[in-house]
């Protein structure tokens, strides 16, 4: 099969690369291992992994590892420009840099500090800029380009592209493009490669920010760059498009340029992606149709994504037709096409029809995965049935497949309806006995759990836990822990982490938690506070000052 020479070519190529130490980027689609890992069954399952982030398919390039001595360089990099950011919160987040150039002189004394007794390689520059970046709220920009610009500057700094793209893409992730395309013109004018990769990460951030002919024009400027728009390039255009459901431009540009790139299945199981995102079946089953009179054959992710679309639309019968299609043909469904087929009755809580999907599953001899057992504990956690949770649970490590935090989710919360605050610790610490790490939701779930209970010091033992993992805390996080000191008639708490949420971790609050807070201030007479904290939600914009 094409799929089969494709992906064994791959893993060639992985091995030779990984050997002599070169980094593919994985936008490199389509012929990258994360096109197929896209459309793999690690789709969220529940609407608390959305929560946690988890939703996120398009992924970043991976980055070398660095030496632990290196990686301990850039903890202090790291930690100098966390504690900078700390106390000096930007007001407005999306408030654009002064000047490309910029630097704050206090930091970069700090930095020479360092580098005068450890020389700083490009990889390290990029791992710090990543660390920067990689918290959902209250980003650093400021003090990341602060160190970019430090960092490339130096004397002895070898020119590599690595910091540069990292830079581009931070600055795209917050919607600042012209200074990421003064990146791009600085790599030009410094003989710094402008690669496929640093067009590949410009053009899909364009595309989340829903700038889909903005993310067209940097493809037509790639030639300016010295980067030939090649028939990869405009795969990486019309993926991106289509995962964002920007089918319409995707189709557009597809029509405009595929005389000039010869379609292949891939860039049509793309296009259908896109359609079906878009929720727009009926262009899909044209397009699928279109693929096959071209005399392209739709390999088993081009119809495991029409089956998902009209499963997701309520075309359960015209599904189970393209499934019956695809059985004839000779095209083998992987477990990815089952767990399409079993989560609308998973949705509808139809246990039967979950279990009758499952019983074909074996029949047909496809291994489940690891989304295949999160289903079937879904479908038993609803029906209130957490032995039979469980006893998947122990099915799917005996099987050798890993569980996820959602495997864990979704029996906590049936263990959260049960009360069993037993059963909780029992599963917490089997968690940690398969290594698996608990997520943002896990630790809401369980300090929810125990601020019911008023078990206050296992929800500080978790809070303090989430932090030594670096879990990112949310807006329900913050909830939980407020809501549980207001509670209490502990303002001081309670006014410590509102603080923390709004000031460190930039994330918006509730009007219903603000005004507890409020309330708790009033009571115990702390107007000052009151006033403070006033004005510190008016600053960011988060109310309104009360006439």
């Amino acid at each position: 099969m094409l799929f089969c020479s494709v992906l064994n070519a791959l893993k060639q190529i992985s091995m030779a690369l990984t050997k002599t130490r070169l980094r593919v980027p994985s936008s490199l689609y389509p012929y990258s291992l994360r096109f197929f890992k896209f459309y793999s069954s690690s789709t969220p399952t529940s609407v608390e992994d959305v929560e946690a982030g988890e939703a996120d398919a398009i992924g970043k390039p991976t980055i070398a590892a660095l030496s632990p001595q290196e990686t301990e360089i850039a903890e202090k990099f790291h930690a100098l420009i966390k504690d900078h950011h700390r106390k000096n919160p930007s007001p407005d987040p999306n408030l654009a840099p002064p000047s490309p150039n910029f630097t704050i002189p206090s930091l970069s004394l700090d930095f020479s500090k360092i580098s005068a007794v450890h020389s700083i390689s490009p990889s390290l520059v990029r791992h710090v800029i990543d660390r920067c970046g990689g918290v959902r709220h209250g980003i650093p920009l400021l003090q990341s380009l602060s160190f970019f610009n430090w960092a490339t500057t130096l004397p002895d700094f070898a020119p590599s592209p690595d910091p540069y793209n990292e830079m581009v893409d931070l600055a795209g992730k917050l919607r600042h493009f012209d200074l990421a395309w003064h990146l791009i013109d600085q790599m030009k004018a410094r003989d710094v490669e402008v690669s496929l990769e640093t067009f590949s990460i410009l053009i899909r951030r364009y595309v989340r920010a829903g700038l889909a002919a903005e993310a067209v024009h940097a493809f037509n400027r790639m030639e300016d760059y010295g980067c030939v728009p090649d028939k990869i390039a405009f795969s990486i255009v019309i993926g991106c498009l289509c995962r964002k459901r920007r089918a319409d431009e995707a189709q557009a540009f597809f029509d405009k340029l595929k005389n000039k790139f010869e379609p292949d299945v891939i860039l049509y199981t793309s296009l259908i992606n896109g359609w079906c995102r878009a929720h727009n079946i009926s262009e899909a089953e044209r397009v699928f149709k279109e693929m096959k009179m071209a005399g392209i054959k739709p390999n088993v992710y081009t119809y495991t994504i029409v089956i998902d679309a009209l499963c997701r639309c309520g075309q359960i019968t015209r599904a189970h037709d393209v499934f019956a299609e695809m059985i004839d043909v000779g095209c083998e469904p992987n477990s990815i096409t089952f767990n399409n087929l079993m989560r609308v009755h998973v949705k509808a809580g139809r246990t039967e029809k979950v279990l009758q999907v499952y019983n074909q599953m074996k029949r047909l001899g496809c291994a489940a995965d690891t989304i295949t057992y999160n289903f079937l504990i879904e479908t038993h956690c609803r029906d209130d049935n957490l032995d039979e949770a469980v006893k998947v649970l122990n099915l799917m490590v005996k099987k050798g497949n890993v569980p996820d935090p959602s495997s864990f989710n979704t029996i906590f919360k049936c263990i959260e309806k049960l009360g069993d605050v037993n059963a909780a610790h029992r599963m917490y610490a089997k968690m940690k006995d398969l290594k698996c790490m608990p997520n943002t939701v896990t630790y809401n779930i369980l300090m929810r759990m125990f601020a019911g209970t008023k078990s206050t010091d296992m929800v500080l033992k978790l809070k303090k836990e989430m932090d030594e993992n670096e879990v990112e805390p949310n807006v329900n996080t913050y909830r939980i822990l407020i809501m549980m000191y207001c509670g209490m008639g502990h303002w001081n708490n309670a006014y410590k982490f509102f603080k923390e949420m709004i000031e460190e971790k930039c994330l918006k609050p509730s009007m219903p938690l603000y005004e507890s807070v409020l309330e708790q201030l009033r009571k115990a007479e702390q107007l000052k506070k009151h006033e403070e904290l006033v004005e510190k939600m008016v600053d960011r914009g988060f109310v309104t000052r009360p006439l």
